[in-house]
């Protein structure tokens, strides 16, 4: 993973403004590859600071959930996968997509639990199951590798093969 982080934020950003108006009934973790990134650049209070302003700028742009809600879920999943970094080597290029996987799933999981005690409508069904517990964290797998993994290692190589040539 040779994504810089504030370049990474920015595309997180602009994907969240941006994808909706192509893809309306896909709802993606927009900075969940942001936050994975800085999982393996910051340490925990940084990342944790960082997953509550994500998850508020997320909440202000969004009408249907409890306002914080995704701030601490954000934060409680990053708490718990920071320590997952040293199982997930950083120069790997699957790993951003896995991390994702799970950050997606864990947050799922999160809110899911959370709907229980704020008194809301879930409907827990094999349904539900594969398609927000399995279905979405592969989508949002597939969005961190196809906007953040391969783009960067494409240009990484570029350069090092640039640098290479002696141009």
């Amino acid at each position: 993973m040779r994504v810089n982080t504030s370049l990474a934020f920015w595309i997180g950003l602009c994907c969240l403004l941006i994808g909706p108006l192509f893809f309306p009934k896909v709802h993606l973790f927009y900075f969940v590859p942001y936050l994975v990134i800085c999982l393996y650049r910051y340490s925990r209070i940084l990342v944790l600071w960082r997953a509550c302003l994500c998850g508020i700028m997320i909440d202000l742009l969004s009408s249907g959930s409890v306002f914080g809600l995704t701030s601490i879920n954000y934060c409680c999943v990053s708490f718990f996968l920071f320590g997952q970094t040293r199982n997930f080597f950083e120069d790997k290029l699957s790993t951003l997509p896995l991390m994702t996987f799970l950050f997606s799933f864990l947050s799922t999981l999160f809110l899911a639990f959370s709907a229980l005690f704020i008194q809301r409508a879930y409907s827990f069904s094999w349904k539900w199951a594969v398609t927000d517990l399995i279905g979405m964290p592969i989508v949002d797998a597939l969005y961190a590798s196809l906007v953040f993994s391969l783009p960067f290692q494409l240009v990484f190589k570029l350069r090092k093969l640039r640098f290479y040539r002696g141009t």
